[in-house]
């Protein structure tokens, strides 16, 4: 993969063969030496930034030798981000700047190291849960966020990580929709540097029992009633993630950079969502999730959801988002995340979406309802670039294919699917 920005000269050598140079210099400056780099994940937003994960083998200065380091780097427009190894070189008659740390040592999230070294938590959980028995990474997104499986003694809580100046929101958030009545976790004790701790909710989370081909699936009676008493409550702040069809447009300009032989189909969806900015603005005003997806649900074996997660984007905005990405979501699943499965399995999620699809389609018609699910749809398509999934080019192919369809830009004006 080598991606190149001109408004960001160092994706180029990020994502190419010389980011071994780049990140094998940083790692010089700390002692160690380089031997081996493998891109694992990439974040990026043309011509605004850009975070790449990679897998390292390096042999530090004291002599250990780690085959799976994991190293990051980070270039966006502004100084190096505090706390990592300044790289700066000329390269091609541009000026290349990054940023280089090593995991858990993110320069934004300052908890983090607290947080998935065993032990060194414990000043906070010895109170509530007793000492640390294990410690397991759930979710990474560099510089953004962390969430963190904490074993203890006495049970198991979550450990969230964010940036410092975000705690005091995020955690008002999970007490105001506690208080209305809403299954999200409770907050049992928080940390300066941007910690924390979460109660777990009983029960398994959807896209486990998905996975696992579980009983138990809420309906969606379920789904929609828990939406409506999300919606009913006013939002003062709007949502942290703003609307779908505006997320649609940026992750179309990604995957035109990634993948230049769709760029016309991907021009002609983000011109499609563009078309709907007055609508979502009339929609937009409820209390919503921002991030509705099978692994933000909890659910017992009766199908009762009994855990509403990652509350983080929530506040003013679209409610028709809520559905819509659950929705799409499904659909992605059973036709990209999950081709082994059961068949039986991915009718049931195609089922599933297509009845929240319908719901929706009832409330706030089918051109707006089919039209957010291709937005949608169309950032779920960044994720096996992201992930840099074997054969990721045709899983984001098809997918665009996918978002194309539903959202009727078809040939000949062929059906939505």
């Amino acid at each position: 993969m080598e991606l190149d920005d001109p408004a960001l000269p160092a994706v180029a050598h990020l994502t190419g063969p010389g980011a071994v140079d780049v990140v094998g210099a940083a790692v010089a400056a700390a002692g160690g030496v380089l031997h081996d780099l493998r891109t694992s994940h990439v974040q990026y937003r043309p011509g605004a930034d850009l975070v790449v994960r990679y897998r390292g083998d390096v042999t530090w200065a004291d002599g250990r030798h780690v085959e799976d380091e994991t190293l990051l780097a980070a270039t966006h427009r502004g100084a190096a981000l505090p706390g990592t190894v300044p790289v700066v070189a000329e390269a091609d008659g541009h000026r290349v700047e990054a940023s280089v740390w090593r995991w858990p040592f993110d320069p934004l999230l300052t908890a983090l190291a607290d947080a998935v070294t065993p032990g060194r938590g414990d000043r906070v959980l010895a109170p509530i849960v007793g000492a640390t028995q294990s410690v397991e990474v759930v979710a990474y997104r560099p510089t953004e966020r962390a969430v963190v499986r904490v074993a203890a003694a006495a049970g198991r809580v979550y450990l969230k990580v964010v940036p410092p100046a975000e705690l005091p929101a995020l955690v008002a958030r999970h007490e105001r929709l506690l208080a209305a009545g809403l299954p999200v976790p409770q907050v049992l004790a928080t940390t300066g540097d941007g910690l924390v701790v979460l109660a777990e909710r009983p029960g398994t989370t959807f896209r486990q029992r998905i996975k696992d081909d579980l009983p138990g699936w809420p309906t969606a009676d379920h789904l929609c009633a828990l939406l409506e008493r999300l919606h009913a409550l006013p939002a003062d702040v709007p949502s942290a993630r703003g609307s779908r069809t505006a997320d649609g447009r940026g992750h179309a300009a990604l995957l035109a950079a990634v993948l230049p032989d769709h760029a016309g189909a991907l021009s002609a969806l983000a011109e499609h969502f563009d078309a709907g900015v007055d609508a979502v603005r009339d929609r937009s005003g409820p209390m919503v999730h921002g991030d509705l997806h099978e692994g933000q649900l909890v659910v017992e074996p009766s199908g009762t959801i009994s855990g509403l997660l990652d509350v983080d984007d929530a506040g003013a905005g679209d409610p028709l988002d809520d559905l819509a990405t659950l929705a799409a979501h499904l659909r992605f699943r059973a036709t990209v995340l999950e081709p082994d499965a059961p068949g039986r399995v991915r009718r049931r999620l195609l089922e599933t979406s297509d009845d929240l699809r319908s719901r929706a389609a009832a409330r706030w018609g089918r051109i707006a309802t089919d039209d957010t699910v291709a937005a949608v749809l169309v950032g779920l398509a960044t994720g096996p670039f992201r992930l840099q999934r074997e054969g990721w080019q045709g899983a984001v192919a098809a997918t665009i294919v996918d978002a194309t369809r539903i959202a009727g830009l078809v040939p000949a004006g062929g059906p939505r699917t």
